[in-house]
């Protein structure tokens, strides 16, 4: 099932998975995960949906209305699926779009082709190896990009 669209006034256990996606990625400040969405969730939500718009380069070919909603589009960034090899689909897309424009060619998962072979994976790897997540930890060098991959990622 996919989260719900939520909004100003939304509350409960959707809206404090969306706080704790903006927390990783310190869109809002350690703590700020209650579950209620008000003007404090709003505002950041804005701003993160702003970093992603068209023609910036965090929007990759995936951006974001800026509406202050965190509808499928939003949520799609925020709390990406998981994905290892021989997946395919925007998520891979998306993946390869943020490895590639590292700019190192150990995280180059060749052609943007919305599928997961073994460049992608390698990539991962490599990516995985290289960096730690919002606490500091090393991440696992599984190959398959999960909740803390994404969030080092910066989705």
């Amino acid at each position: 099932m996919s989260d719900p669209s939520i909004q100003l006034g939304s509350t409960g256990d959707a809206v404090k998975k969306a706080q704790h996606e903006l927390i990783f990625r310190y869109y809002l400040p350690p703590g700020a995960d209650n579950g209620t969405f008000g003007p404090e969730t709003r505002r950041r939500v804005l701003r993160y949906q702003l970093d992603r718009i068209a023609d910036d380069y965090q929007a990759f070919s995936f951006p974001l209305e800026v509406d202050g909603v965190i509808g499928p589009k939003t949520w799609a960034r925020l709390a990406p699926p998981e994905i290892k090899k021989d997946a395919n689909g925007d998520a891979v897309l998306l993946v390869q779009q943020i490895l590639k424009n590292y700019g190192n060619s150990a995280y180059d998962p060749g052609a943007l082709d919305g599928k997961f072979g073994k460049n992608t994976e390698g990539a991962v790897e490599n990516f995985q190896r290289d960096h730690t997540d919002f606490d500091g930890k090393p991440l696992v060098v599984d190959r398959i990009v999960g909740e803390r991959t994404w969030r080092a990622l910066w989705s």
